[in-house]
């Protein structure tokens, strides 16, 4: 992939609710993947690798057939077992029509501007030393590119597959090396698809905060919130201790009444937040939905 340079500026979009809450307690939130609105993104990612292998497999030796089988079935109920993944979404765009009517109370809302640099520091080192499990990368929107990094796995695995036929091995071990083996390629294949969304959210330009935990340890610290029919696992990032001059910017929504979500803006940096943060209003023509 192309590297792309961080942008100077991310940007949160957020309703009331959302601002007062991370002004107040200095942190945002770090949702489950698979408890996001539309976890079918990471689906969708996934589905390139398991598709290939088919590909594969269809001219290939019997135990290939079978393995890939195997792995659709992981693609179709067992991705929530192969690591805990938790994300939190910025973008390197502050005044989206789409992203404010989808995350910013259709409009009504608010967009937190972070400086990119020093809110990276407070969320991927500790007293200077790198925190292994955190990462910060910009979400890349194109699926060619996603193939061809899939079709890279599964071709350094492919030979790997067939390895115990002729060694006499009992079908216990064949069987634990096929489950160990299909594991490491979907750690792999999932991890990649972490990277990428379908090109239809361009717009987004999204800049991930993620955290990656072993599946076979419970991640730390992990909280629990209310959506209707659901509670929704998540994690806090504290990003005001480490960075606390990370905020730079409030912005208000097209839709919102300016006079009252700027005075409501003004008045949660007053009681919560020290330090300068300019706060400005969305030029948008807003026509809601």
């Amino acid at each position: 992939m192309e590297l792309q340079k961080p942008p100077q500026i991310i940007y949160h979009y957020t309703n009331d609710v959302g601002l007062k809450g991370i002004l107040q307690t200095g942190q945002v939130w770090l949702t489950d993947i698979f408890n996001l609105n539309d976890p079918s993104e990471l689906r969708h990612g996934f589905s390139h690798a398991v598709n290939i292998l088919n590909s594969r497999a269809a001219d290939g030796p019997p135990e290939s057939k079978t393995f890939a089988r195997h792995f659709g079935a992981f693609h179709q109920g067992g991705l929530q077992g192969s690591a805990h993944y938790f994300v939190c979404s910025f973008s390197s765009c502050g005044d989206d029509l789409g992203q404010w009517r989808a995350y910013a109370d259709n409009g009504r809302g608010y967009v937190l501007g972070f400086d990119t640099k020093g809110l990276e520091n407070a969320f991927t080192k500790k007293d200077g030393a790198p925190i292994p499990d955190n990462h910060t990368f910009p979400v890349t929107y194109k699926d060619a590119t996603l193939v061809d990094i899939h079709s890279q796995l599964i071709d350094n695995t492919f030979d790997l597959i067939s390895l115990p036929s002729g060694k006499h091995l009992e079908s216990a071990s064949k069987n634990a090396y096929m489950q160990e083996l299909s594991s490491l390629l979907s750690v792999h294949a999932l991890t990649a698809a972490v990277l990428f969304k379908h090109e239809a959210y361009n717009n987004e330009r999204e800049y991930r905060f993620l955290q990656v935990y072993r599946a076979d340890l419970p991640p730390p610290e992990v909280k629990q919130r209310y959506r209707p029919y659901e509670l929704v696992k998540y994690r806090e990032f504290d990003w005001r201790r480490p960075g606390a001059r990370a905020l730079k910017q409030i912005v208000i929504g097209p839709a919102a009444d300016r006079s009252k979500a700027t005075q409501f803006a003004k008045d949660c940096l007053v009681a919560f937040h020290e330090g300068d943060v300019e706060i400005g209003c969305s030029p948008i023509p807003y026509r809601a939905v």
